[in-house]
């Protein structure tokens, strides 16, 4: 500034030709310009303006012009405001100071919300009279925004601590903050599942205002997309010369001069962005966007801990439905297995338990998804020494299984394992097993296991249908999977069929089918079981038989129980409220309605239905049969 004072043609300026300053001038001049703090120095009847480096920056692009110039013509925008202030000082010769006050300044061509502390001093003459006014001053704007978007966010906080739900939070903050930045409209967007364009959330717009955000009108260009993608934040505006024309026919359609777009990033992806219109220009500020990124902070981070405590209370009502549903079915086996001694019971038992451990091991490790039909067949054969291994051939296509259905087809499998160490092919040192499987046309799991007894004998097994690993095998086929099962004992042979239509390898789920035996006696009262699980199945059918009550039939999903029932009702029911993860509420309904009493057996806390009785499994063989008596 002291070369361009030095270097400026002065001698047709009111000022006259630098020689001829008054000393008074001269001398606050060198201080002026040897001070490292903004200060300018007001100086005549006009107050034409003289200033150092540091405060060359305050009045923008109208910098060099203002040097030399009224202040009137310099501050033309703030004048109104600054004149009595002037005034004031010069007539009472006082000074003045002024902390964070609000000066609407127009540097930019457009208004900006600009806040300075700033003193004026009165400078006298050689005659002791006021020449000119002494200014210093800094622009405190960051200070005052930042401790009001500090005091919004306590507020904020406050506020949301009263909402009743995320979602209801979000609306909030996205109206508190279209107030506080005295925004044209606030909304949350998200990328619909298609992963091209976006829906909106939740929005907000003042009274009258067209600003809204429409997915449907023009879009923002494909770049501007492409970084909001990839976590960038945007600030679009009119006056940017390299904006995109889709970006800028984006405001024009919605009539918005400015857009602010702060993306939510989760997983890597896009999950959601804020976003801010304004109608009147407004400078890019990085207090705007930190203040917009907060806020999104606040509100995803109350919209996950509503989620994580969702989860939390899904996660201990399930935990305690496994838990229960576990306990039912060892109670169920523990009841089912015939044995001669006490030994052989142990071991039985201990057998079944240890296959029901390793299976859930494994859907454990793989987090209950992604469980593979060769996982659990390699799980089930882990036990077992090299040298059945060697005689052990597997092969079959991979396909996923559902948590349930590995479930099943463990058992099926350890079933089958079990008799072919103990009683078949694998018993006897050469004798090999091959199991095969694939999928059918229909889509139907194709499942064969043949084993060759090197010895030439014929295998020795129970008839089909006695024995609780055949009748389980039966029941998990037909029952869980809507399948069937045949056995073949041949010559040095034993082949087993197995064909599972229903599964997550099928293209359609077919309605499985229901086991529907001949009408009972009339002098015996029927019960329609509804259990998917086969052991706790097989365990009512046993309860239900030694009790005199015939069996309508046993269903293992709600299509099963809602065909089997459509002609012909049974004398009570004894239903599980979760089949498969499907509730059973529709069966429920349909039986109510056509006046079928109902026993609800569950995993599951709480009450379905008023008056309808309702056990905990695992249950006891005289609290159902109590039960019943009372229905």
């Amino acid at each position: 500034m002291a070369t361009l004072i030095r270097e400026k043609d002065w001698s047709t300026h009111p000022f006259g030709i630098k020689e001829d300053w008054p000393q008074s001038l001269r001398s606050a001049l060198a201080i002026c310009l040897n001070s490292a703090f903004p200060t300018a120095i007001y100086w005549g009847s006009e107050l034409r303006l003289l200033y150092n480096d540091a405060w060359a920056p305050i009045p923008g692009p109208r910098h060099p012009a203002a040097l030399g110039a009224p202040a009137r013509e310099v501050w033309s925008d703030i004048w109104s405001i600054i004149e009595p202030q002037f005034s004031e000082v010069i007539r009472t010769g006082r000074g003045l100071f002024m902390q964070d006050h609000m000066l609407p300044m127009q540097r930019y061509g457009f208004e900006e919300e600009t806040y300075w502390s700033y003193s004026f001093t009165p400078l006298r003459g050689e005659q002791g009279n006021i020449v000119g006014v002494w200014n210093t001053g800094s622009e405190t704007t960051g200070n005052v925004i930042q401790r009001r978007n500090a005091e919004f966010l306590v507020k904020l906080n406050e506020a949301l601590r009263g909402a009743g739900s995320a979602q209801q939070g979000l609306r909030i903050a996205v109206e508190r903050l279209g107030v506080h930045l005295s925004a044209a409209g606030v909304g949350v967007i998200l990328p619909v599942p298609s992963g091209e364009g976006f829906a909106v959330e939740s929005e907000w717009v003042p009274q009258l205002s067209q600003a809204r955000i429409d997915p449907d009108l023009p879009w923002i260009g494909a770049q501007a997309e492409a970084d909001l993608r990839a976590g960038k934040d945007l600030f679009l505006t009119r006056r940017a010369v390299d904006l995109e024309p889709e970006s800028r026919a984006y405001l024009d359609a919605r009539r918005v001069s400015n857009a602010i777009f702060v993306p939510w990033v989760e997983g890597g992806a896009l999950s959601r962005a804020l976003v801010l219109h304004w109608t009147r220009p407004r400078a890019y500020s990085a207090l705007d966007v930190s203040l917009v990124e907060r806020v999104l902070d606040i509100v995803m981070g109350w919209a996950a801990r509503e989620r994580t405590l969702a989860r939390e209370a899904v996660m201990a009502q399930e935990i305690d439905h496994r838990a229960r549903n576990m306990l039912a079915i060892l109670r169920s086996t523990s009841r089912l297995i015939r044995a001669d001694t006490v030994a052989e019971f142990r071991e039985k038992l201990d057998e079944r338990i240890t296959s029901l451990s390793r299976t859930h091991g494994l859907l454990s490790r793989k987090k209950w998804i992604d469980v593979s039909l060769r996982e659990v067949v390699d799980e089930e054969f882990a036990s077992y020494g090299a040298d059945i291994h060697e005689r052990v051939a597997i092969n079959g296509p991979c396909l996923p299984l559902a948590a349930n259905d590995a479930q099943m087809i463990a058992m099926l499998v350890h079933e089958l394992t079990t008799n072919a160490v103990k009683h078949g092919a694998l018993r006897e040192t050469g004798g090999t097993l091959r199991l095969n499987w694939s999928l059918t046309p229909e889509r139907a799991l194709r499942l064969v296991w043949e084993e060759s007894f090197a010895s030439g004998r014929e295998p020795k097994l129970p008839e089909a249908g006695h024995g609780f690993g055949t009748q389980l095998l039966a029941r998990i086929a037909q029952d869980h999977f809507g399948g069937r099962i045949s056995r073949e004992i041949g010559t040095a042979r034993l082949r087993y069929e197995i064909t599972l239509p229903r599964g997550t390898w099928s293209a359609a789920e077919p309605q499985p089918d229901a086991v529907v035996p001949p009408a009972p006696e009339p002098a015996r009262r029927s019960v329609m079981i509804v259990e998917d699980e086969p052991i706790i199945a097989l365990d009512l059918v046993g309860m239900m038989e030694h009790a005199g009550f015939a069996i309508f039939g046993q269903f293992a999903s709600v299509a099963a129980g809602l065909e089997g029932t459509a002609e012909t009702l049974p004398d009570f029911a004894l239903l599980d409220e979760n089949l498969g993860g499907e509730t059973s509420t529709p069966l429920l309904d349909h039986l109510l309605a056509r006046g079928v009493p109902v026993v609800i057996i569950s995993g599951y806390e709480g009450d379905v239905r008023t008056g309808v009785p309702r056990l905990s499994k695992p249950i006891s063989e005289a609290e159902l049969l109590s039960t019943i008596e009372n229905l």
